[in-house]
């Protein structure tokens, strides 16, 4: 029995959990968006219907307001933590439009419930309404006490000069303790332009317009020219993005700018020099964010680090050394290099380890016309390395073509292809100790990617509005292969 009872306990709250920690990240089916609409709409209707029978004074501050919100929660509180989640609409009388929004509740303190209510706010002026239609979040102290439709429950205060009415529906409830209430637009219900894909498009989905007597509001400060671009048809992402990137890169180099010096002397250029099994290979993980400014061109930063290896065979002439140093092997005494170096060939097999921090900076400009897309990503990095040994720079372009396939409630996947052109300039500097000898080679030598160009492979998964998954291969030409994968959050 007692087991009985502790799993009906836990077991709502393990769902409420779920349900709290996968909120927002489905998305609504467009074909099922409509329906729910109008279920928020009739309860919303209910909502307000019932509380006026039972206060009739409420009717006046309802006239009398900019607009409302009005929603139903389901929440379950354990002991110590619990919550609640739901759904409702937000009315501004004034410009005449409606936003649909979700409930997130967390509870911390003492007492037992389960089951359901309704809420209407009333906001008092287009300010208060304004800063509403955002997204909110607000605390308080509460106490509730409730059994079957009745529900008695007060409120610190939600917000100055905003009035909370409560309405019981059904459960039981003995609580108090700390709270706190998130409400957020739901893009997928609500007409602000938002994109289904993290792209600017046209005409993806609109069947999923709430009408004429709902226009489009974009309610972010960016883009600029946001406004009149929806008002022509177009949808855009999220403006802001933040994610991590991990990248890793193979590939052959050309080697130039040889500088050679010996046993500390100065370094300087050196003709008789040639170069075998150069190549490079490296990983990043990279923290990027990011801002559209326009509608059609994003820009970004990153931050990370760079762990990776160089290895080349640099083949020295002993005899091109000797005349390079105009020193003469046919006189006595013999200069003490000329043993060392006349008539050899030395091979210099370095293998150098960096690792050092990666900055970058760049921008993508963007478009697309129903599922179709083109995209143009255009990047400057430049690693500092944490020895001074080692430095380098890159710059990319990867022109994309692409076509987004709507994977319904799972979201929307947009498969692309198109070229890679990378140019990278690593320059590295060290030491070679010629094995049985008291001699050292020091150099200095410029690496250079042996082929720009490249096939890029790859997908994107808008799993919802805020967040995306993405992951690329760049080969089957040249000898360079790089795997990149990111995950990214708009907000």
């Amino acid at each position: 029995m007692l087991q009985n009872r502790f799993k009906s306990v836990i077991e709502p709250i393990i769902i409420l959990l779920i349900l709290m920690t996968f909120m927002g990240c489905r998305t609504i089916p467009v074909l099922e968006r409509e329906p729910i609409r109008l279920r928020i709409n009739d309860q919303a209707v209910d909502t307000i219907s019932q509380i006026v029978k039972e206060k009739p004074a409420i009717q006046e501050e309802i006239a009398k307001s900019a607009g409302y919100f009005t929603g139903r929660v389901k929440s379950v509180k354990a002991p110590v933590i619990g919550g609640g989640v739901g759904s409702g609409i937000l009315y501004d009388k004034i410009q005449n439009t409606r936003t649909y929004m979700d409930i997130l509740r967390m509870d911390i303190g003492l007492g037992l419930s389960a089951g359901a209510y309704r809420v209407l706010i009333l906001l008092p002026d287009q300010d208060a309404l304004n800063a509403f239609k955002k997204g909110t979040t607000r605390t308080g102290i509460t106490a509730e006490t409730a059994v079957g439709e009745t529900l008695a429950t007060t409120i610190s205060e939600f917000q100055k000069n905003v009035p909370v009415y409560i309405l019981g529906e059904s459960g039981v409830a003995a609580t108090a303790g700390a709270r706190v209430v998130r409400l957020s637009v739901n893009e997928d219900l609500t007409d602000t332009g938002v994109s289904n894909i993290s792209l600017p498009n046209t005409n993806f989905k609109r069947i999923d317009s709430q009408g004429e007597d709902a226009p489009k509001v974009w309610t972010h400060k960016m883009p600029f020219l946001a406004q009149k671009v929806i008002d022509k048809g177009y949808d855009l992402p999220l403006p802001y993005g933040i994610g991590l990137t991990f990248a890793y890169v193979s590939q052959d180099m050309f080697l130039d700018a040889l500088e050679v010096g010996f046993n500390g002397g100065a370094k300087e250029p050196f003709e008789f020099v040639g170069f075998n099994n150069a190549s490079s290979k490296n990983s990043t993980l990279q923290l990027k964010v990011d801002s559209w400014i326009f509608p059609f061109m994003n820009v970004y930063a990153t931050l990370g680090r760079i762990d990776g290896s160089a290895t080349m065979d640099v083949l020295l002439d002993g005899n091109g050394m000797l005349s390079h140093m105009d020193i003469s092997c046919s006189g006595f005494p013999p200069n003490p290099l000329c043993p060392l170096l006349k008539d050899k060939t030395f091979t210099l097999p370095i293998d150098t380890d960096f690792s050092g921090t990666n900055f970058g900076v760049g921008t993508v400009l963007a478009g697309g016309w129903n599922n179709w897309f083109v995209t143009i990503p255009l990047n400057f990095s430049f690693a500092d390395m944490d020895s001074t040994d080692t430095e380098g720079i890159a710059y990319t372009i990867t022109p994309r073509v692409g076509r987004t396939l709507n994977l319904e409630k799972w979201g929307n996947l947009s498969l692309f292809t198109g070229g890679n052109y990378l140019i990278t300039d690593l320059t590295i500097s060290g030491t070679y100790s010629v094995p049985g000898y008291n001699f050292d080679i020091d150099y200095t030598i410029d690496q250079e990617n042996a082929d720009p160009w490249n096939i890029v492979l790859g997908g994107n998964w808008d799993i919802n509005k805020r967040w995306s998954v993405s992951a690329e291969y760049n080969g089957l030409i040249g000898s360079r292969d790089a795997f990149i994968m990111s995950l990214t959050t708009r907000f």
